[in-house]
């Protein structure tokens, strides 16, 4: 009876942990509390955090709040009940690692598991591609501010941000980053702050253009910038 329930359902029998060379270094990782928490931060605080003030130009100061908090709400609700989930499980002798580990077992069916591999993948494979290009981008802006004539284009940075990204991609886990991480949370710091140090500075400003936080008189244009805004933030919450 002990050895059905220790048994996670659902999963394919090749995965043995014993075998499992990520569940092994996970299990041997030595990393920290404070690890974790600019682990996450950097994971939060990314590039769409700017486009919060365009989230509120489309929907208003009030729905805008109400939105923000609302989805706030719901995304940690999520994460809570999976830790939950995750904790009934692991208290019945099935740890798990992954999510379609974990979706195998509460389902209690092979398919599920391979379903997850699948939707993650599109997922992964989307946000890498948006990254990468979003990435280039960036750089090439910088780059044309300092030299305004050079040579180099925007497919050349893609190039150098794609090599970059398939060096980081051979690390086995989010604490072999933790270097990196840790300088990327200094960046997010600093962006952040100067945004918000930039903001206040031009509302404050007696020089600063003429105001206008007005939602636009066309109703269509309203209910479309209203979802655009709305999927946004789940972006940013996400």
């Amino acid at each position: 009876m002990d050895e059905e329930i220790s048994k996670p359902r659902g999963l394919p029998e090749e995965n043995g942990r014993e075998n499992d060379a990520g569940v092994q270094f996970v299990l041997e990782s030595k990393g920290k509390w404070w690890h974790a928490g600019y682990h996450l931060t950097t994971a939060i605080v990314g590039p769409t955090i700017l486009a919060l003030p365009y989230t509120f130009s489309g929907m208003g100061w009030a729905v805008g709040f109400l939105c923000l908090t609302v989805i706030g709400l719901v995304t940690f609700y999520a994460y809570y009940l999976m830790s939950k989930v995750l904790d009934h499980c692991e208290k019945q002798g099935r740890r798990h690692f992954r999510f379609r580990e974990l979706a195998a077992d509460v389902f209690g069916s092979g398919w599920m598991f391979y379903f997850v591999i699948i939707v993650q993948t599109a997922v992964n494979t989307g946000v890498a591609i948006g990254t990468i290009l979003l990435s280039g981008e960036c750089i090439e802006i910088v780059y044309s501010s300092i030299y305004p004539d050079g040579p180099l284009k925007l497919y050349g940075f893609i190039a150098m941000v794609t090599v970059a990204m398939m060096f980081l991609s051979q690390f086995p886990s989010f604490h072999s980053l933790r270097y990196i991480n840790f300088i990327s949370l200094l960046l997010c710091l600093s962006y952040t702050s100067l945004v918000v140090g930039a903001c206040i500075h031009a509302g404050l400003s007696k020089n600063a253009p003429p105001k206008d936080y007005s939602l636009d008189p066309s109703k269509s244009i309203r209910t479309f910038n209203a979802f655009t805004s709305i999927s946004t933030l789940d972006q940013i919450i996400q």
